[in-house]
């Protein structure tokens, strides 16, 4: 049962104490999604170096560590300065690999989205969706802005800089027909675990939510953390996650809240500054003066 009063840091202990089966389950399994995610951007990049599954474990580490002690998501630019000086690539190219992840992630988030739309309906939900809400002229004017936008680069933008998206471009779609399948696959083991977790981390604190149910909190805390702030989203997490668990007429949630958060950003945090010091080409000099440089 939830200990009850005040929300003290020896609570929080006590109940990490009985549920640290749990707690190292979701550590692994986090640990793991990290390794396929590296296994995935193995089969986005062509490069002509063998890159090695660890070394893009590494990096995305790194990414991370970046992302939870800067104010800002730099995170991706650290990821692909780390593989780009190991590679024959430009920071360009490797930067539309890791585009490609995201939009990857995305669309998992999409039919993650689905799923939950079908279970709880889109009253529940509040969404108000339909056909005649969309206005025709909205759809041609973003088509019409489009090609615009198109024409404009083509047009007006310097060649160096068209070079630079060209090149972004050729990182994001370089995926092979073959590799379609394992890159798809990965995707879906690795917001798998993301859900298995929610619910291992919810186990702990005997909190009655369904399977279907940390679904949804998985889905609003990743679409809110969209938005591209830094501190490993510290607040704009917390905000989606208590806006559902109000939603689902959750009361006592604050120590779920705080260690779902908490036990990500620590492993994150910890694993990511020993690859970054380990990695000695990386500093954050050398990060800046590369960003001046490419972008």
């Amino acid at each position: 049962n939830n200990l009850k009063g005040e929300l003290t840091l020896n609570n929080l202990l006590l109940f990490i104490y009985s549920g640290w089966a749990q707690l190292i389950a979701a550590t692994i399994l986090l640990i793991i999604s990290v390794y396929i995610r590296a296994f995935r951007w193995k089969h986005l990049l062509q490069s002509n170096d063998s890159q090695s599954i660890t070394s893009l474990f590494s990096a995305q580490l790194v990414g991370y560590f970046i992302n939870n002690i800067s104010p800002v998501r730099i995170g991706d630019f650290a990821k692909s300065y780390l593989v780009s000086k190991q590679t024959n690539q430009k920071n360009s190219y490797i930067l539309g690999s890791i585009i490609m992840e995201r939009t990857l992630d995305t669309m998992m988030l999409f039919i993650f989205l689905l799923l939950i739309i079908w279970n709880y309906g889109l009253e529940f939900l509040g969404i108000n969706f339909s056909l005649d809400s969309i206005s025709w002229y909205i759809i041609i004017s973003t088509i019409l802005i489009l090609f615009f936008l198109v024409y404009f680069i083509k047009t007006f933008i310097p060649i160096k800089i068209q070079n630079l998206l060209n090149e972004v471009w050729q990182g994001f779609s370089a995926i092979q027909f073959s590799n379609k399948g394992i890159v798809i696959c990965s995707s879906l083991f690795i917001w798998l675990i993301y859900w298995v977790n929610v619910f291992l981390i919810k186990s702990i604190f005997h909190i009655q939510l369904s399977f279907i149910d940390c679904l949804l909190i998985l889905v609003s805390s990743s679409l809110i953390q969209m938005i591209p702030t830094g501190f490993g989203a510290l607040g704009i997490f917390h905000l989606g996650v208590e806006s559902v668990l109000f939603k689902l007429g959750i009361n006592d949630y604050y120590y779920f809240l705080i260690l779902l958060w908490l036990y990500s950003y620590i492993i994150y945090t910890l694993l990511g500054s020993y690859y970054s010091i380990k990695e000695s080409k990386f500093t954050f000099k050398n990060l800046y003066n590369d960003l001046i440089k490419n972008y």
